[in-house]
């Protein structure tokens, strides 16, 4: 049975390599032609590769073995075939067997004296990153590592002299010779020695000759030495033909092996372009077409290598950023593509976008359509079992707010095998997203599919037209704080073209300040040593260096006929001095033009007409247009356009292939024209596409009409404002904002003065939607001024309750929340609602007694059988959840009354998302008030009750309100607290996602600081997320909030270290705006963390003082209050000195110690997790205070257990504390020692 295929690795003689080739390459002339042809290519490029090896050999030798200052060549010894060996690689069936199959392919070169070996590789990300066919594999991406190194003292090659480079040259250029031939160039010398010339001389010489050089002015002499027979002539290709005739015959082209090194290396990397001949069927007109290699890069080694260096940094887990400036033209887009297959290769993914310049408001649709592509990216890239881990966090992180998530990236549902995209409101109505909002749930997003194994690149081409809102989006992503670290962002820009203030320097600047690393590059043109070399002078006087105008400039050389290809020689050939003296423009948009113009005539206006759309254009659009009379060759035209070069056909559309030929294209049209034929073709569009759905092509329409919007006619400008509505109505369902403003503005404008009576409903959705977008892009008095037109014009207050809603929330967001409170009042009022300006406490407690009445026989399962409310009602409550916000700052003396009104529609008309709000409301307010367990009991199912009916509305918005108030106030009563953080971590997120939920986002927040602390979270993780809180905060301009979370952080920092290595970043202060209302809670705040601080820092005496203060307050909330007692009572025991002065007298601990045992036995009852362990703590001291021994000890024991039970770690170590000085205070010092060692480990964590 035959042995499995193996590779074996064997060093063979290059002699012996040499006539083993010349066997194969006997052996292929018997093939077919095509085949031959192949085979022979093969065998150019093997016979190339050890080229490249032999020759960084033998200057790898100079460089070791160089002295000060040779007299002769170093190489004259080693320079021939029997100084090197080939190390090759053959794949075989039987081992041993070398001779029956030859090699495949070469693994290096060894030169045997001096000792040196090279090994020849292709990396790895090359070989995986092209297909496998022998064609797409030709070029050779080879990189060569020597040994031994050279020492790091070693000289170079400059100190030799220039007689010993051109004989080098001259020596080398015989051994390619040989190698490539199998034969030596020159006739057998008397010594025998047949493999050319003597290596210690020169090639004999056979006659001198006198030559004048009319450039220089003055004679010269050529040595010609004698004849062989050229490797052109022997069928080898004219580039490894004239390469060796250059070095044998010593032309000034190779001064030294370096030269020559770079040429093999160019023939091996790109060999269609240099080292093979060209094929007949680039002939095109009679003449050989200039063939350039697309996706080439030349000349840009150290900045592939700069970008490669700083991906590489992301994949180690740091967000960083690279942008890379330059011409037009210079390659930026290039040296980006350069990365892209290493990070395919890496398991990363990649997503592009080009920002158009037709795009009116550079919008931030750009941003989300990259984000979107990235869910069909996952979808492809990942195993199945990568792709369960994905969706399975992605709904576990979007659980309540997954429509939010599907909206921005409608592909997300492409994750989910049995997932239905979920439905989104219509425009007019929905919550509006801003761009803060849009952040902060890509962001999650974000957190979840990127990964080291999975790292995302971002490369956004062009960014001088960039919005400042997709730049402020970017920054959001690559400075978020709790990322994975694992995101690469890549802007190219014309740096020419941006001034200061630019939106780029902003995003610049904005990273720096936030720590992220950002790396800034700028490409300049080639250096002549990177442009063809004997036409390098011309061609950099001309581009100086811009890759894509030499590139132009070369290609009209070749149609003026200054630039031709000769068969004969099989190389090109130009006149320098015609070249010189020939007018051709120095500018590559003229040069394109020109090109153009020569095309037929329909094939200019279909570039003109795309060029109109920008870079791309769409598929939807070409149809339409093909659909007209005028454009029903349309097609045609393009594909003339795509033989020409111009343009290429992608997935969704056409492309052109640069923007310059973009711009190119467009400069054909006249600038005094171009407002007419964007107008024309708008209007052409429109009447084709009229009566179908333009979803997918609404913007390109519109952009056409808008960009002439001063030629629409009066009887047309009705039917375009709608136009510009629908599209600033799409734009909204992506959230992109701005965008919607511009169009949205386009409409307010084309709507005529009479608007509201000739075209109410038109004018009465403008209006509106024009309004939201205004607010959403911060443009807040515009949107007062649409509003209050609408108020005035609305013909009832139906058609007013959307303007309503969003004035007040504007006045609320403005602080100006008494007008809020007002205004809602009076809508009430209009909708048949009577809102009482105050009530007494007698009425206020009777109306929530039979609130509770009617709750007490209401079950779960009856609110979830219960039907929804109908059309009337459902405004009243939204109105009715609005005021209640309000009242919490501006009259919260009017909140259980809001509440319980609220309650009693939901029971007689039926539920709504709003019903949930109000119960969970109605529950977190009696909390507060109740003193008997049996009504917390009752209250807490009520709530409990409500979280059941969120989802059956499964409404994002309502999340962050339910959550603040259940799991703020109700659920720390009967859930354990850990899961009350977890669910104000969710409802902070879900709020800051969605839209105007943002404030209650805020509020989740400050409860989620303060029981995080209380149910004892590491304090610098808790000092960590804190800061991130508040930095979402201050970028969402939050003051209210702020000084609340300030106060905990102060109070975290100051535990951790007295304040000492964590200084403070936010500022506590009142806003200046602030009510009384405000000011009492923040100083019930304030009081609380000063409490805090000084109990657990041992100021027993100021801690006393400001407990005492604090439970004074009528704010104080009902857990706060427990909290509070709890650290009182405990401070008792500490024997707190009267302020008397003479410290004979003690605060007495069993009056506070009876009123907190009693407050924490009763709420232990309904959750033993969450306050058994205080109790067991307070008997315990209790008893050690009246020395009761055992009874202490006992009581430690369970305090300790309880709180271990409940992960409590701080008061488990304030357990072990406690009961330390318990055994102190009876001599057991051993004892006490232990339990103080166990408090400071638990402390520690």
């Amino acid at each position: 049975m035959a042995d499995e295929a193996c590779v074996h690795n064997i060093n063979v003689p290059l002699q012996k390599w040499i006539q083993e080739e010349a066997k194969r390459e006997a052996l292929q002339k018997t093939q077919r032609w095509d085949e031959t042809i192949q085979l022979e290519k093969q065998s150019s490029l093997r016979k190339t590769t050890v080229a490249y090896g032999i020759v960084e050999l033998l200057r790898h030798a100079r460089i070791v073995s160089n002295g000060p200052q040779p007299s002769t060549s170093i190489l004259a010894g080693e320079c021939n075939v029997d100084n090197f060996v080939v190390l090759t690689s053959s794949q075989f069936q039987t081992a041993g067997d070398f001779s029956q199959l030859p090699w495949d392919d070469v693994g290096g070169v060894n030169m045997v004296s001096p000792s040196l070996s090279a090994q020849i590789i292709e990396p790895s990300f090359v070989i995986d990153s092209v297909d496998d066919n022998i064609q797409n594999r030709m070029g050779r991406y080879l990189e060569v590592y020597i040994s031994p190194p050279p020492p790091t003292d070693a000289g170079d090659t400059g100190s030799a002299s220039l007689a010993s480079d051109f004989n080098d040259c001259h020596l080398f250029g015989v051994l390619l010779y040989e190698l490539y031939s199998g034969m030596a160039p020159f006739p057998s010398n008397p010594s025998g020695n047949n493999r050319g010339s003597s290596p210690e001389e020169e090639p004999p010489r056979k006659r001198s000759t006198v030559r004048y050089d009319k450039k220089k002015g003055k004679s010269y002499s050529t040595l010609q030495k004698k004849p062989y027979t050229p490797l052109k002539e022997l069928g080898f290709s004219s580039s490894i033909s004239t390469l060796v005739q250059n070095l044998i015959d010593g032309h000034d082209e190779y001064p030294s092996l370096d030269s020559v090194s770079s040429d093999i290396h160019l023939l091996l990397g790109d060999p269609d372009c240099f080292l093979f001949d060209l094929d007949s069927y680039n002939v095109q007109g009679g003449s050989m077409q200039l063939q350039i290699k697309k996706g080439k890069l030349y000349g840009r080694e150290k900045e592939v290598s700069s970008i490669t260096e700083a991906f590489c940094r992301v994949s180690s887990g740091k967000n960083e950023a690279f942008f890379l400036g330059g011409y037009s033209g210079s390659g930026k887009t290039m040296l980006v593509q350069s990365l892209i297959a290493r990070v395919d290769v890496a398991g990363g993914y990649v997503l592009t976008q080009k920002v158009e310049q037709m795009s009116k408001e550079s919008p931030l649709l750009d941003v989300l359509s990259a984000f979107n592509e990235l869910c069909i990216l996952i979808r492809c890239k990942s195993s199945p079992r990568e792709l369960l881990v994905i969706s399975n966090k992605l709904m576990n992180d979007f659980e309540s707010d997954f429509s939010v998530l599907a909206r921005l990236l409608p592909n997300i549902n492409t994750l989910f095998h049995q997932r239905a995209k979920p439905t989104t409101e219509d425009a007019s109505t929905e919550q509006m997203m801003n761009l803060h909002n849009v952040s902060y749930t890509l962001q999650r997003f974000m957190r979840i599919v990127s990964s080291r194994d999975r790292p995302v690149m971002l490369f956004f081409d062009d960014l001088q037209w960039a919005g400042k809102s997709s730049l402020e989006l970017i920054q959001a992503l690559l400075s978020d704080t709790r990322g994975s670290g694992y995101f690469f962002f890549v802007g190219s820009y014309r740096d020419n073209e941006v001034k200061q203030g630019h939106a780029i320097f902003d995003l610049i600047s904005g990273l720096d300040s936030s720590g992220v690393k950002s790396t800034k590059l700028h490409l300049c043109g080639l250096n002549q040593h990177d442009l063809v070399k004997p036409l390098s002078d011309i061609v950099f006087e001309k581009t100086e260096g811009n890759p894509m105008f030499a590139i132009e400039f070369l290609r009209s050389l070749v149609n003026c006929r200054l630039l031709k290809f000769s068969l004969r020689e099989g190389r090109w050939i130009w006149d320098e001095s015609k070249v010189r003296s020939e007018n051709i423009t120095d500018n590559v948009l003229y040069l394109l033009s020109a090109k153009m113009t020569s095309l037929p005539e329909n094939t200019q206006l279909a570039l003109k007409v795309i060029s109109c759309f920008g870079i791309i254009t769409d598929t939807n659009v070409i149809c339409y247009l093909s659909s007209t009379s005028e454009y029903s060759d349309f097609s045609v035209w393009l594909s003339q356009a795509i033989n020409e070069g111009c343009i290429q056909k992608i997935e969704n559309g056409f492309k052109f292939v640069h923007d310059k030929v973009r711009e190119a294209a467009y400069s054909l049209i006249p600038d005094d024209k171009k407002a007419q034929f964007h107008h024309n073709l708008g209007m052409l569009l429109y009447s084709a596409s009229k009566g179908q759905d333009l979803s997918g092509a609404i913007f390109q329409v519109a952009d056409q009409i808008n960009h002439g919007i001063s030629l629409i006619q009066p009887e047309m400008r009705v039917e375009f404002a709608g136009l510009n509505f629908s599209a600033g109505s799409r734009a909204i369902n992506f959230s992109d904002n701005k965008t919607a403003y511009s169009y949205l503005k386009n409409a307010f404008a084309l709507l005529p003065r009479n608007s509201w009576s000739s075209h109410y409903e038109l004018s009465l959705r403008v209006f509106l939607l024009y309004a939201k977008s205004a607010y959403s892009c911060g443009k807040v008095k515009k949107a007062y001024k649409a509003l209050k037109t609408i108020l005035q014009k609305g013909r009832c207050v139906n058609d007013k309750l959307d303007a309503y809603l969003l004035h007040v929330t504007i006045l609320h967001a403005c602080e100006e929340r008494a007008e809020a409170y007002t205004t809602c009042c009076e809508v009430l009022s209009q909708l048949n609602e009577t809102v009482p300006d105050s009530t007494d406490n007698g009425t206020m407690a009777e109306i929530v007694k039979r609130t509770g009445d009617m709750l007490s026989n209401i079950s779960e399962v009856d609110l979830m059988d219960m039907k929804e409310t109908d059309s009337a009602i459902y405004p009243i409550l939204k109105f009715y959840n609005l005021l209640n916000c309000i009242a919490f700052w501006e009259k919260p003396e009017m909140m259980p009354f809001i509440g319980c009104r609220m309650i009693y529609l939901t029971l007689e008309r039926g539920v709504c998302q709003y019903s949930v709000f109000s119960l969970t409301h109605y529950a977190a307010i009696l909390c507060h008030q109740c003193t008997h367990v049996l009504n917390l009991q009752e209250v807490c199912r009520v709530g409990k009750a409500a979280l059941s009916l969120l989802k059956r509305f499964g409404s994002s918005e309502m999340v962050p309100r339910v959550y603040f108030c259940y799991y703020g106030f109700v659920a720390q009563y009967t859930e354990p607290l850990q899961l009350c953080t977890d669910n104000l971590r969710k409802g902070f997120e879900v709020g800051i996602s969605s839209g105007d939920s943002a404030i209650y986002a805020f509020y989740n927040s400050i409860h989620l600081i303060r029981l995080a602390f209380h149910c004892g979270e590491n304090l610098p993780s808790l000092l960590k997320e804190t800061d991130y809180h508040l930095e979402v905060m201050t970028r969402f301009r939050n003051k209210l909030s702020m000084p609340y979370l300030t106060s905990y952080r102060e109070t975290i920092s100051m535990i951790i270290d007295k304040g000492g290595s964590t200084s403070q970043k936010y500022n506590s202060d009142l806003p200046e705006a602030s009510n009384l209302v405000y000011a009492q809670r923040h100083t019930e705040v304030l009081q609380v963390n000063k409490m805090l601080q000084s109990f657990w820092l041992g100021y027993s005496t100021r801690c006393h003082h400001y407990a005492k203060k604090v439970l004074q307050m009528d704010l104080l909330g009902r857990h706060n209050k427990l909290m509070i007692l709890f650290y009182a009572a405990l401070n008792s025991f500490r024997g707190i000195k009267n302020n008397n002065g003479n410290g004979s007298q003690f605060i007495k601990a069993k009056p506070l110690y009876k009123d907190a045992i009693s407050a924490l036995r009763t709420a232990a009852e309904l959750s033993s997790h969450n306050f058994s362990s205080k109790v067991y703590l307070l008997e315990a001291e209790m008893n050690s205070f009246e020395k009761k021994y055992d009874e202490a000890r006992s009581s430690y024991a369970a305090a300790i257990t309880s709180s271990c039970s409940s992960r409590y770690v701080h008061e488990q170590g304030l357990a072990y504390e406690l009961a330390g000085l318990h055994y102190a205070k009876f001599g057991e010092a051993q004892t006490a020692l232990d339990f103080f060692r166990e408090a400071k480990q638990c402390y520690l964590k």
